[in-house]
């Protein structure tokens, strides 16, 4: 009798244990929006088509951009760009 008794206790904890395995982490509608990025343009990469931008944070940025796009963009302008959250 004890051993069906551990033996059932040891088959509840395990299927109580089951539940706490983590679940994938599902993103959320917000983790998904654009953020707004402001700040300057360091340098213009035509070849590979990027532009890297200090942020008014501080921070440097890299971004793609069209031909079109970049023929306009010279070092030193203002640009707002719309940067997306890393995909895992």
């Amino acid at each position: 009798m004890k051993r069906s008794v551990g033996l059932a206790a040891l088959a509840l904890a395990m299927a109580l244990g089951q539940g706490m395995v983590a679940a994938p982490r599902v993103a959320t509608a917000a983790e998904h929006v654009p953020e707004a990025v402001s700040g300057q343009v360091v340098k213009i990469d035509l070849e590979r088509g990027r532009v890297t931008m200090r942020g008014s944070d501080g921070k440097s940025y890299e971004f793609e951009a069209s031909d079109e796009t970049l023929k306009d963009m010279q070092v030193g302008d203002h640009i707002e760009a719309k940067r997306r959250p890393a995909t895992n």
